[in-house]
């Protein structure tokens, strides 16, 4: 009688068992291999214990959608990031606003069919400049860098719109600190950096003992989108569309976790 005892019992385990992995959902989730504090921390493809504020919003984003597991992270160079998306070798990233979006990329839409903003991620880009020009920090950094040369990182979406827009990007180095080093050697008249809110990039400013200051006005307001691979979107559609509500209803969620960076320094 004990031993069917412990049968049924070790039946009961394995059945749990099952039910456990068949409930986990597998997302490969891809972002940027470098280092952005505090939304994205350390170098290459090794992902590190804090991992970024941007990395733990996944995170919780994928645990409170239905997808039963956290997904698998997978540093990639930017520039790799969309093609990767596109051939499946990865199921997510973070998309920026384009003029047309591939047909193998789904996005969140709304009613009317359009990429709906609701439920994207929000982001400004800031403008460094040097404290000894002097600007203004109420100046206005889309009139007064046209004709002038600004830095951004590698892979960022928004170049190409912001060239549209009249500006010369120069998107050539790597990170902030290499661009900000142009900067102070006046490669540069400006360095571009995203941020949530403004304050998120005091943090950076710190090292550079108010040699580099920020403008308050931003030079515009972004948007951003987690991207499937069509594929695995339809494959999985109701998990990613719980994923893209769950953005729009904790869109305060990502300042929350920079916080915790920002008390963890």
């Amino acid at each position: 009688m004990a031993s069917r005892r412990l049968f049924i019992a070790l039946l009961l385990v394995c059945s749990a068992a099952s039910s456990v992995q068949a409930a986990c959902v597998p997302l490969r989730f891809g972002y940027i291999d470098q280092h952005r504090p505090p939304y994205y921390m350390g170098e290459g493809t090794a992902v590190p214990d804090p991992a970024g504020a941007t990395v733990d919003l996944i995170r919780d984003a994928v645990m409170g959608s239905g997808f039963g597991c956290l997904p698998q992270l997978v540093r990639l160079p930017p520039a790799r990031l969309r093609l990767a998306l596109i051939s499946g070798d990865i199921d997510m990233t973070i998309i920026g606003e384009m003029a047309s979006y591939p047909p193998e990329i789904a996005l969140p839409r709304d009613k009317s069919g359009e990429v709906d903003g609701n439920r994207a991620l929000h982001n400004k880009l800031i403008v460094l400049v040097r404290a000894s020009d002097k600007l203004p920090a109420t100046t206005n950094p889309m009139s007064y860098f046209k004709g002038k040369v600004l830095g951004a990182g590698q892979g960022n979406a928004f170049a190409a719109r912001l060239r549209e827009q009249g500006l010369t990007i120069d998107d050539g180095a790597r990170d902030v600190e290499r661009n900000i080093e142009k900067l102070k050697l006046h490669r540069f008249d400006g360095v571009i950096v995203g941020a949530v809110k403004p304050g998120h990039i005091e943090a950076v400013l710190k090292r550079y003992h108010g040699e580099i200051v920020q403008l308050q006005v931003p030079l515009v307001d972004t948007k951003l989108w987690l991207g499937f691979n069509q594929n695995y979107y339809q494959a999985h559609r109701e998990q990613a569309e719980s994923l893209w509500n769950w953005i729009d209803q904790h869109r305060s969620h990502l300042g929350y976790v920079i916080e915790k960076y920002r008390k963890a320094n």
